[in-house]
C-alpha cells in the first residue's frame, strides 16, 4: 500500500507529478468516477508542492491552504480521506 492512516506515513511530490496530465484523459476506473477531475487536478497539485510530501493527516490542511477550500471526502462518498485516495488511480 502506497500510504495509510499513520502519522508516519507521506505522500510524495513524484506521485502526484508523475500523473499530473492524466488527470482529465478520462482512463480513470470507474470506481472514482465520481471524484471530479477538478479535485483530482487540485490534489495532484498539492502534491506536487510538498517536495518531501506530504503527511496524510496534513493532507486535508494542505489542500485547504493551497486550494482554499476544504477536500470534503465525505460529500464524495467516503467514510475517510485515505479510502478516497485510494480510488484515485492517479495518485496511487
Amino acid at each position: 500500500m502506497l500510504f495509510s492512516s499513520c502519522d508516519s506515513e507521506m505522500w510524495p511530490a513524484e506521485r502526484g507529478a508523475a500523473a499530473a496530465d492524466s488527470a482529465s484523459d478520462g482512463d480513470s476506473a470507474s470506481n472514482d468516477a465520481h471524484i471530479s477531475n477538478e479535485v483530482k487536478k487540485n490534489l495532484l497539485y498539492v502534491l506536487r508542492t510538498q517536495p518531501h510530501g506530504v503527511n496524510v493527516n496534513s493532507l486535508n490542511s494542505c489542500y485547504t491552504d493551497k486550494i482554499g477550500s476544504k477536500l470534503d471526502f465525505r460529500r464524495l462518498g467516503f467514510d475517510n480521506l485515505v479510502d478516497m485516495l485510494k480510488t484515485v488511480q492517479e495518485i496511487r
